[in-house]
């Protein structure tokens, strides 16, 4: 059996942390029609090739050597992957304002722009894992800096999995955060602002809803002037305040325990609706 794909590329694993072979999934053994055998992780399979991950180091394999076995793993590979990208889930209906034009995208792979904060994140699959630090107890939190959260629209999708809840968070001022959570029970929307002596709370939107885990959801966030707008399914929670308005220094990614996924993130332009 030969496997011939186009140019379309599935990329499936890239690191935004170091991480051992042993966290990678689905490392297994490879042979060749010479009987030659690796073990390692197939991470991309491209016009025919496929790239296979060992450690640090990455072989890029004609299919048609592979053996019979490998040839039928690929084509599964291949397929699973397929039909993960080409069923987005449903948007959410737009409740503050209307798109503009895209201004940012990311399947996670490249590390385009995204730094991490705590914690350990894994790209995988065109999909981002995180984990807070088992040691030091810390969220684990990555942040984008450019381009900057003013007047635009979020869309995300999110896997809480094991995770006690997912945060988008904007830094609007120092010790100054807005979030944007949803744990298993709950979606909310809400302020923490950290002052010299204590941590004050201010919860804008809380709404009380079933978010199963180990399953896929769509999640979009308007932000437009000082108004903030989450939709999640049937549910939005909603909020104007300061910490929106003008120009908030960065957007960021966090999760609590963990593991918790993302995929899917787009920015764009955020239209007043008419």
């Amino acid at each position: 059996m030969k496997i011939t794909l186009s140019a379309y590329i599935l990329t499936g694993f890239m690191l935004l942390t170091c991480v051992t072979q042993s966290d990678a999934e689905e490392a297994r053994s490879w042979t060749n029609n010479n009987g030659k055998v690796i073990l390692a992780q197939l991470v991309e399979v491209n016009d025919g090739k496929a790239t296979l991950l060992k450690g640090r180091n990455s072989y890029s394999l004609d299919i048609d050597v592979l053996s019979f076995e490998d040839q039928e793993y690929i084509e599964q590979w291949v397929s699973r992957k397929t039909q993960s990208l080409e069923k987005p889930l449903n948007e959410q209906e737009l409740q503050v304002s209307k798109k503009g034009k895209l201004l940012y995208e990311t399947d996670f792979v490249n590390n385009d722009g995204w730094r991490v904060s705590s914690g350990e994140w894994v790209c995988q699959d065109n999909e981002i894992s995180a984990t807070q630090d088992p040691e030091k107890k810390h969220q684990a939190h990555m942040v984008i800096k450019n381009p900057k959260p003013v007047n635009v629209i979020i869309e995300c999708e999110i896997y809480i999995g094991d995770g006690n809840s997912v945060e988008f968070t904007i830094d609007d001022a120092p010790r100054k955060l807005g979030r944007i959570a949803l744990n298993p029970t709950t979606f909310k929307g809400m302020q923490t602002h950290r002052t010299k002596d204590h941590v004050i709370e201010k919860m804008f939107t809380n709404v009380a809803t079933a978010i199963e885990r180990d399953k896929w959801h769509q999640v979009t966030i308007e932000m437009i002037g000082n108004q903030i707008v989450g939709s999640f399914k049937n549910h939005t929670v909603s909020s104007i305040d300061d910490i929106w308005d003008g120009k908030p220094k960065r957007l960021g990614l966090l999760v609590n325990a963990g593991p918790a996924k993302f995929r899917n993130f787009k920015m764009w332009e955020a239209l007043p609706k008419e």
